[in-house]
């Protein structure tokens, strides 16, 4: 039992060392105002690419359902 609530002590004091960590980290965060503008705009960036990706895959997949029926004109699948 003894080393069970000594185990628990010690994963105690290392979330405490996490959440000093994390509010550190968040602070830092915080106080560059560019940094976030940043990530913002890498976002933002991401967003588009994958709404233009999915545009173009939308498009391949109709250029090859045309390639497909032209080239299966009476509905022959192989």
């Amino acid at each position: 039992m003894e080393e069970l609530v000594c185990k628990l002590r010690e994963i105690q004091v290392e979330l405490r060392h996490s959440i000093d960590d994390l509010h550190q980290k968040l602070e830092a965060f915080n106080s560059e105002p560019q940094l976030l503008t940043s990530l913002e705009t890498a976002k933002n960036n991401a967003e588009a690419r994958a709404s233009s990706l999915e545009a173009e895959v939308k498009r391949l997949r109709e250029e090859l359902k045309s390639i497909r029926d032209f080239l299966e004109p009476n509905g022959d699948k192989k």
